[in-house]
């Protein structure tokens, strides 16, 4: 099964290879859960509903995303990689400008001494996935570049001064992820029947996976209390940080030798646990070609402009009185998600918002 689109690719555009449809149909799916889970985060915290899927959708849908963008990255310093790495910083710096604009407009806020240098919220993909990119040829000349790269995951939750400087902290986390993704194309893990057509067997081992999980978080309604999986979920924090704020129950390590053992083997079987899920939502992801195959081919649209619309739906309190109607709101909360992404994937969307989502910056090339 060869890969053959880049997946920063908005829109469908004619290729020496086709598009494969279940990459994009993957890729729709995702981007689905990423609308969603913007939508309920600031609502999470009121009801165990709410709570429960918020850290489902946060165990593996950025890890997914991650490995996807992994698969169709090359480790190579080629013109056609550079110029896409460098497409990834302009539409980085738009929205910089962008979100800036927002908020000095509703707020009268100017940007402060972090600007550019904390990613504005969602922003932060566009920098790990920059940075990875540039990282990738590097890290494919190891011998043993998915160990590595796990070790460089675990390790960074030891160091505080990792944190969220141009993404840092979720660059090193995610890493995993990505060279598993680029590993998958260049070995050809997923090249086999059983994923190109997966059997029955298989597609109700994937679906029990997924349910199974959710049932899980669906039926321990004093998970919130018992342990803020949340915070963990965002991959921002050192473990320090984490045992003091997030602790497991009662488990709070108070030498500096467990926090670390102790933060390294969470993380670890969180990296497991969305590495089950990415590969059963894979499995069950649809082959065939169809309105989801069109929409996932524009799903850097739907990632940079739900932001905007989120953000105003919190900020006039909508999300907050939905919330407060309890189940009936947070099901309403997700079909919102749901139609966002839908919405912001129609046709007429790339042509009225290419301007600043696929910004032209040929100008600042050197001709060949």
């Amino acid at each position: 099964m060869g890969v053959t689109a880049d997946p920063t690719t908005a829109t469908a555009r004619p290729a020496s290879k086709p598009r494969i449809p279940v990459w994009d149909n993957a890729r729709f799916l995702l981007i689905v859960l990423v609308v969603v889970g913007h939508a309920i985060s600031t609502v999470r915290g009121d009801s165990p509903l709410s709570f429960a899927l918020y850290a489902y959708i946060y165990l593996f849908h950025m890890p997914a995303m991650i490995l996807l963008s992994g698969m169709f990255s090359r480790a190579e310093s080629s013109p056609k990689v550079i110029r896409s790495t460098i497409q990834l910083v302009v539409i980085w710096l738009t929205w910089e400008a962008i979100w800036a604009g927002i908020h000095f407009a509703v707020e009268e806020k100017t940007p402060g001494q972090n600007f550019l240098v904390s990613p504005a919220w969602t922003l932060w993909f566009l920098v790990t996935l920059a940075t990875m990119r540039i990282l990738l040829p590097y890290i494919a000349m190891l011998r043993w570049p998915l160990l590595t790269s796990i070790l460089i995951a675990l390790v960074s939750g030891i160091l505080p001064a990792v944190g969220t400087q141009f993404s840092a902290s979720r660059t090193l986390a995610f890493l995993p992820f990505f060279v598993a993704g680029w590993l998958v194309r260049e070995r050809g893990w997923l090249d086999g029947q059983w994923f190109v057509r997966p059997s029955r067997g298989a597609l109700v081992a994937a679906w029990t996976a997924l349910a199974a999980l959710a049932l899980a978080f669906a039926l321990a309604p004093g998970l919130r209390g018992f342990w803020r999986i949340d915070r963990w979920l965002t991959w921002r924090d050192d473990y320090t940080w984490l045992f003091a704020n997030a602790p497991i129950g009662d488990w709070v390590p108070d030498r500096w030798g467990w926090v670390m053992l102790g933060g390294a083997g969470v993380t670890a079987v969180l990296m497991a646990v969305a590495a089950a899920l990415t590969l059963a939502l894979l499995i069950v992801t649809p082959r065939r070609q169809g309105a989801m195959t069109v929409w996932g081919s524009r799903t850097l649209y739907v990632y940079l402009l739900h932001g905007p619309v989120i953000w105003v739906l919190r900020e006039t309190g909508a999300i907050d009185r939905i919330g407060e109607l309890g189940v009936p709101g947070v099901l309403a909360i997700v079909a919102l998600g749901i139609a966002l992404a839908v919405l912001l994937s129609m046709s007429w969307v790339p042509k009225a918002f290419r301007a600043v989502v696929e910004p032209r910056f040929d100008w600042v090339l050197r001709r060949s």
